[in-house]
């Protein structure tokens, strides 16, 4: 019995191709790794303590997360509250959150926010919570411009 031996050859186009995918495999590992030892920079903080703690958990109970999003959890069916504590003061978000009226955002959306209905104690808790989320740099005199600006 004879065997037969084939070569295995490529041909030019086919070097071209293959060369190809090796580059592209290679480009995209070496992205990969760039992107990975950089990682994008932050935006907004959560100064977190045992009240703001407290304050989150307010948060999660009162089922906030449905419409509002905090650090890309939640939804947006309300506006997200990064940062929120850097725009507004505890008077505001206080007399807000008790009473919750349209107009606050450019944006208009189609759910009416609810007024809070807990304990004093609770909306001190929260009104913490929501301080905490601030814009990296920022302080809180930065808000009463704001809320000037807002006829608050």
């Amino acid at each position: 019995m004879k065997t037969v031996q084939m070569a295995m050859t490529l041909r030019v186009g086919e070097w071209i191709v293959l060369g190809g995918s090796v580059l592209i495999v290679a480009f995209s590992v070496v992205v990969g790794y760039i992107i990975y030892k950089k990682p994008p920079p932050v935006e907004y903080i959560y100064l977190a303590s045992d009240e703001t703690l407290a304050g989150e958990r307010i948060y999660h109970q009162a089922s906030c997360p449905s419409c509002h999003e905090v650090f890309g959890v939640g939804t947006s069916f309300g506006p997200a509250l990064d940062g929120i504590g850097s725009r507004r003061t505890a008077g505001w978000l206080e007399a807000y959150l008790r009473a919750p009226r349209a107009g606050v955002s450019a944006k208009r959306y189609r759910l009416r926010m609810p007024p809070y209905e807990g304990t004093d104690t609770e909306l001190n808790q929260l009104v913490k919570y929501l301080l905490a989320l601030r814009k990296q740099g920022s302080t809180p005199a930065a808000t009463a411009v704001l809320d000037e600006q807002l006829g608050e």
